[in-house]
């Protein structure tokens, strides 16, 4: 089906094909304890309150160049891990189906680290992998982020699981067979100057919103941010706006679901400066990731609970717009 196709190319993480590595004897420890800190968090996770969201009986594939690791925990609580043919000859982060379950694919530890290693300096991750230019930003890559990593490819994982139908819907409002997402952000919102701007404009009045005290001055940017998203949705492609609303909603969520699991890891000093720092405007899709977290965050701000009502049918501007009557 097409939708997988357009989630396979939007989801997830990616860096460079083949196996470029030869494969250790086993899953290192430091790959087991990443995986046993992941799910360490899932108790937390669960407090999110996306309905049967867990890593507890989520699979996780760690793809070291040669064969994948795959490290589940049996009904003992206790890690068990399966050599296996690898599923994809990629180093990626991303969601699979695999025998009729969606579980997660990560590079190994050192796998991922090596590569930044390789190119002299750390980042960005999702932003150059995704879109093969390496635009770092980040001040370094740790065992923490991997960690969180593992969330946010779980919680497509979900998606896949729970929004199908929604996915669906999407893909058929999409056009283009031959182009990808990026494709379609670069052509159509990257190229306009009046587009930047009105998109520059948003992410300084969603921040303005979540950085308010008073609670009728939250509400008050937050519906500043609606009403320039709309501004700037009114002059997008029907094709366009599909494909920004698939990333922040879609990548935007998973996003939040990641920085979660960091911010619960490092603490909030750390989680401020790797996920709320100032927004710079880049090409590419990486800004809908970041745009779609910090509503996630803002929402958390004005309504409980919001992530029961959060769906395939119902994205993060209906919400924000349902708690600030815009």
């Amino acid at each position: 089906m097409r939708i997988w196709k357009i989630m396979y190319a939007v989801t997830g993480i990616f860096l460079a094909a083949g196996s470029v590595a030869t494969a250790e004897h086993g899953l290192s420890s430091v790959n087991k304890d990443i995986y046993q800190s992941a799910l360490a968090l899932d108790g937390e996770m669960q407090k999110l309150g996306f309905d049967g969201f867990t890593l507890q009986d989520r699979k996780v594939r760690f793809y070291d160049g040669d064969c994948d690791y795959v490290v589940e925990t049996d009904a003992d609580n206790q890690m068990v891990v399966t050599k296996e043919t690898a599923q994809l000859d990629v180093f990626a982060g991303t969601t699979l189906e695999v025998d009729g379950q969606w579980q997660v694919l990560l590079p190994t530890y050192e796998q991922f680290s090596g590569m930044f290693d390789t190119l002299g300096t750390l980042g960005s991750y999702q932003q150059g992998m995704q879109e093969g230019a390496f635009d770092f930003e980040r001040s370094g890559y740790d065992d923490r982020m991997h960690a969180a990593t593992i969330w946010h490819e779980a919680f497509h994982a979900w998606q896949a699981e729970n929004w199908h139908e929604g996915m669906t819907t999407l893909a058929a409002q999409t056009q283009g067979e031959d182009e990808n997402p990026t494709d379609i952000i670069v052509r159509e919102a990257d190229a306009s100057e009046e587009l930047r701007t009105l998109f520059a404009e948003e992410m300084a009045q969603l921040m303005n919103a979540y950085n308010a005290q008073n609670p009728a001055e939250k509400k008050e940017w937050a519906a500043k941010a609606l009403e320039t998203a709309n501004l700037r949705s009114e002059k997008l492609s029907d094709e366009a706006k599909a494909t920004e609303y698939y990333l922040e909603n879609y990548e935007g969520s998973a996003r939040y679901v990641e920085c979660m699991a960091y911010r619960e890891m490092a603490g909030d000093d750390a989680w401020r400066e790797i996920y709320l720092k100032d927004f710079q405007y880049a090409n590419g899709s990486e800004k809908y990731y970041h745009m779609g977290m910090l509503k996630c965050v803002l929402l958390d701000q004005l309504a409980d609970n919001w992530q029961q009502m959060f769906s395939d049918k119902t994205g993060l501007d209906e919400l924000l717009s349902n708690q600030v009557e815009y």
